[in-house]
């Protein structure tokens, strides 16, 4: 990908980590004692909106009583335990009184209870038991609350942690619905940026195309190796420097900060700190996840030779830079869109934040990537640069060999030669020789169309003798 093409894709990228800093945010339970339980919530969730069902999680608030999702309207309060019993108990307090009602003053209307698909009898006949105590009002039979989920018991723990089929399937599906959006984003700049440059309809549309491909592949890998890293608990680790720094901040940067990325109700004080401090960890976590999704290919060439060390170090440190500045122009930008969007009438925080935080990304980003490739530049002299240099030397060869022409010549020069060539010709044990055959196809091509010569006669040269000679006297 070249140097053009990632700045016009960072703001989708930037987009990607940031909607994985979302998703970490709310998995890091998972990885908690009963992280089987919010997995299970989060999967039902997503089979369900993958089924054109409105679904939403709701239970993030920790309301006292309240529901854990809403779907089509209807409140759902999810329990997964081992056995359909005890998700039953679990509805109920230690009196025996059942805990979730629509209408909890009068206790009327109860919720629907999710269970696991592979305890929903045994969760049937333990409520109905209940039922027919009269522990429950407003509900004869059982089935009217007990509700089916759309995932096991043992799927929900398998989901909860790294390195399972359940695990891998969950994040790459949320992957997709990543790669969708970030991919959109860069396909809409690119498709703009082309069209500005002067590319007709077809050409813009190939590009926006190719960029919205590579930045949704980019989000999808990136999400599944978020996923994988929060279960794994890598966040966990996290715990100290984040706290650390986010004292530093204070409660009200970290307020403004958070609540730039929360819809409903502002959270202050404590309790913003202590969500500013994962929002922290998710960010770095969700960088070295696309450090190293966008760096794969250099890793792949380093080993295989096409590349140098310095050269592979040189775009770690570039690609880090344009990350780490997009990261935090979206957070900037993001931070002072919502607050904007909270007094221009019709906008809104979470689209002024969204516009922002784009803005943000992309101004970030180009000016930590050029600052960082102005600053490596003095220090790291590209592979690149090296091969053209042996590629001039061989050109003179060539010229002399060839008797190209000054036009011929302009043509070779002129002539773009492919990047993976020359790193080819980095991995080739004779560069020189290397060099010399990539300029050899190019000269003999631009010799093929040279018009024929017919050699003059005997008579020609005897008659252009005698011009020489009575020109001499």
């Amino acid at each position: 990908m070249s140097s053009q093409r990632r700045r016009q894709n960072m703001p989708g990228i930037i987009n990607s980590t940031q909607m994985n800093v979302g998703k970490s945010y709310v998995e890091e339970k998972f990885h908690g004692a009963r992280g089987h339980g919010f997995a299970a919530e989060r999967a039902n969730d997503l089979h369900d909106n993958m089924t054109g069902k409105n679904a939403n999680i709701v239970g993030d608030g920790n309301e006292k009583n309240g529901a854990d999702r809403i779907v089509n309207g209807i409140n759902i309060q999810s329990k997964y335990c081992a056995s359909g019993s005890k998700c039953v108990r679990e509805c109920f307090d230690s009196n025996g009184n059942f805990r979730y009602y629509n209408d909890p003053k009068n206790f009327r209307d109860p919720m629907q209870i999710e269970v696991p698909s592979d305890k929903y009898d045994d969760a049937v006949r333990a409520m109905q038991e209940r039922i027919n105590k009269g522990q429950i009002s407003g509900v004869k039979d059982a089935k009217e609350i007990i509700r089916k989920g759309n995932v096991t018991y043992e799927q929900a723990k398998n989901i909860a942690k790294a390195g399972t089929v359940e695990s891998l399937t969950y994040d790459g599906v949320n992957g997709i619905k990543i790669g969708a959006y970030s991919g959109g984003i860069s396909a809409a700049i690119t498709f703009a940026v082309a069209s500005w440059n002067g590319k007709n309809f077809e050409e813009a549309l190939e590009n926006s195309v190719l960029a919205g491909l590579q930045t949704g592949g980019i989000a999808w890998a990136s999400s599944i190796l978020v996923g994988q890293m929060t279960k794994a608990g890598v966040n966990s680790l996290l715990v100290s420097s984040s706290e650390s720094l986010v004292n530093t901040l204070g409660p009200k940067a970290s307020a403004y900060l958070v609540n730039a990325f929360r819809s409903g109700t502002e959270i202050y004080g404590a309790a913003a700190m202590k969500s500013a401090a994962k929002l922290l960890r998710g960010n770095v976590v969700t960088s070295v996840a696309t450090l190293a999704v966008m760096s794969a290919s250099d890793v792949v060439e380093v080993l295989r030779g096409r590349i140098s060390g310095a050269q592979f170090t040189k775009n770690i440190i570039n690609t880090s830079a344009g990350i780490g500045g997009g990261v935090a122009g979206w957070t900037s930008g993001a931070t002072a869109g919502a607050t904007a969007g909270s007094v221009i009438p019709g906008v809104g925080t979470a689209i002024g934040g969204f516009v922002g935080g784009l803005l943000g990304a992309f101004f970030g980003s180009s000016i930590a990537s050029k600052t960082s490739q102005a600053m490596t530049d003095k220090f790291i002299e590209d592979d690149v640069k090296k091969m053209e240099k042996i590629l001039s030397q061989e050109f003179e060869y060539v010229a002399s060999d060839y008797l190209l022409n000054e036009s011929e010549c302009q043509q070779i020069v002129e002539k773009e030669i492919e990047h993976s060539k020359l790193k080819d010709m980095y991995a080739s044990n004779n560069r020189q020789k290397f060099a010399r055959t990539l300029l050899i196809n190019c000269a003999e091509c631009i010799v093929k169309e040279r018009k024929k010569i017919h050699l003059p006669t005997t008579q020609n040269y005897v008659r252009g003798l005698r011009n020489v000679l009575e020109k001499a006297s």
